[in-house]
């Protein structure tokens, strides 16, 4: 949904790593002279006798359900025959060492299987550029953890500090250094740290927040910020179920919450204790109610619309005259082959991008089992001809022309936007004949330790001043009827982020969906991309 930084397989690849291109800790960004593979030696071993490669390649095989046992560091029997069932699965020698080879085919087959290169969108996040790992390795220094040379390359003593770090943080554990770590790091560095009496633990989208809103709110209550991301709705579920520890903020897609209110994952706010909640627009928080009837378990964060993005000068030139701002520009078949040979794509959203094809359909209203019929023969007339972008990709191919035509988010418009060589070269509009309209709450967990921090911390959000500031770092709405004056003029005045009130009278809010729905989608999405 947000602004991303270099992507960690395409250094890789142009780094030499697919040919295995090792030097310093492992994994280069930028070139230089590739040093010899070594197995697992003292130079990786920490000062509790840990062995970095080792340690890491226990964890990645425990990922891959491979190693079972708590990652010692140590090359035990039950490694040795981890690597074992690895090399058998993937037609390589037998090893009875972790070199960098090894390591490196592991990573491999984990980047392609458990979707690390995909993107960012929602949960998958791309890995920063050199600076930005030279600057965590740094920070991880300061915290008291071993990350290795401080040379900007990714490797064992980096990921496995990376891991550490994250698992004093109690959140999800990756060894990736994402942006999110990296504004983890930087606080626990220069925020309130040990310091803090008190704690908030926030679960949300990734890169959804401002980094300096969560390090002003510990400076003014003293209260340590732990955020973790998670990946989709039902990621948040499964890690509200998970049994680990608690988060007390949460940010569900509205749609979700009356199912999580009834499966016992959310609890009721204390509207009464949130000082700032008069600055609720009155209208989001009614089309919030279409999800959350009586509005006792969530509020209004951001919103945004699903609509139809593209490249004026390539549009024009691939079919003239045309009327952009159509669904049937992309979901008509004959219509869309005018525009394959500039790019005809749909972000890897199904759950969204299903509902809106059952529009272009002609079912104005979502009812199950018709509509996703519906919509699955609208897409299956779009087969070899539209093509279904990851969100990293599909911002990055609108702002650099490489996109001329397609359906995905108000904001990952509004990101291309500002990553195009001109601002002209991007429009986006809720399409005439439909779109959808969607809201991301603040919710309470109901096994929420922290209540008290959780609502002062909603009731920080709400302040104008605090969400204007989110709201011109990532490019959506936000439901502050009081924000208007602290937000910059690119950003309240670019129909990408604020729609005319006829555009959202063409909108739809997004459909609650059943288990049954969402198993039919996953199963027409899955068709649709093969």
């Amino acid at each position: 949904m947000k602004i991303r930084t270099v992507a960690l397989v395409a250094a890789l690849v142009t780094s030499g790593w697919m040919g295995s291109a090792a030097m310093a800790q492992g994994f280069v960004f930028g070139t230089a002279e590739p040093k010899a593979d070594a197995p697992a030696a003292a130079s990786t071993t920490n000062s509790a006798g840990r062995n970095a490669k080792v340690e890491s390649a226990q964890r990645l095989l425990a990922r891959m359900g491979l190693f079972r046992e708590t990652p010692s560091g140590n090359l035990t029997p039950a490694t040795l025959e981890a690597i074992r069932a690895f090399s058998v699965q993937n037609g390589m020698a037998p090893a009875n060492q972790v070199t960098d080879a090894l390591l490196n085919a592991i990573r491999k087959v984990i980047w392609q299987t458990q979707n690390w290169s995909k993107g960012n969108y929602k949960g998958r996040e791309k890995v920063v550029d050199a600076a930005g790992l030279r600057e965590a390795q740094i920070l991880l220094g300061k915290l008291g953890y071993n990350a290795g040379p401080l040379d900007g390359t990714f490797g064992p003593q980096t990921q496995v500090a990376t891991e550490a770090f994250q698992e004093s943080q109690a959140v999800s554990v990756d060894g990736l250094i994402t942006a999110t770590v990296l504004m983890n790091l930087r606080r626990a560095v220069n925020g309130v740290g040990s310091s803090a009496k008190d704690t908030v633990r926030v679960l949300n989208w990734p890169d959804y927040i401002e980094p300096s809103v969560l390090q002003d709110f510990e400076k003014e209550f003293k209260i340590r910020v732990v955020y973790d991301i998670f990946a989709s709705n039902d990621d948040l579920q499964a890690k509200l179920r998970g049994g680990g520890t608690p988060y007390d903020v949460v940010f569900p897609t509205a749609n979700a919450v009356p199912a999580m209110a009834a499966k016992g994952l959310l609890g009721k706010l204390d509207k009464a204790s949130l000082k700032n909640i008069a600055n609720i627009d009155p209208r989001v928080d009614a089309t919030l109610r279409t999800w959350d009837k009586d509005g006792a378990y969530s509020l209004p964060y951001m919103w945004y619309t699903v609509g139809i993005a593209w490249n004026p000068k390539l549009a024009a030139r691939a079919y003239p005259g045309r009327a952009m701002d159509a669904l049937t520009n992309v979901f008509d078949p004959e219509v869309a082959k005018r525009f394959q040979s500039c790019g005809i794509g749909m972000e890897d959203s199904a759950s969204d991008i299903v509902p809106l094809a059952a529009m272009a359909a002609g079912q104005r209203k979502w009812d199950g089992k018709n509509s996703t019929a519906a919509a699955a023969q609208v897409l299956e007339r779009l087969v070899g001809i539209v093509k279904i972008i990851p969100t990293d990709q599909y911002i990055e191919e609108l702002a650099t022309g490489k996109l001329c035509v397609a359906i995905g988010f108000s904001g990952d418009a509004v990101q291309a936007q500002a990553k195009a060589k001109t601002r002209d070269m991007v429009e986006y509009r809720v399409p005439s004949d439909g779109g959808l309209l969607a809201i991301d709450a603040m919710a309470i967990p109901a096994n929420a330790k922290n209540k008290r921090e959780a609502h002062l911390f909603i009731d920080y959000l709400m302040r104008p001043q605090v969400i204007a500031k989110i709201s011109n770092t990532v490019g959506y709405a936000n439901a502050n009827s009081k924000a208007g004056e602290f937000m910059s003029d690119s950003v309240k005045s670019n129909p990408a982020v604020v729609p005319t009130t006829t555009s959202l009278s063409r909108s739809m809010p997004i459909p609650i969906l059943s288990e049954q729905d969402q198993q039919e989608i996953a199963r027409i999405w899955a068709k649709f991309s093969k």
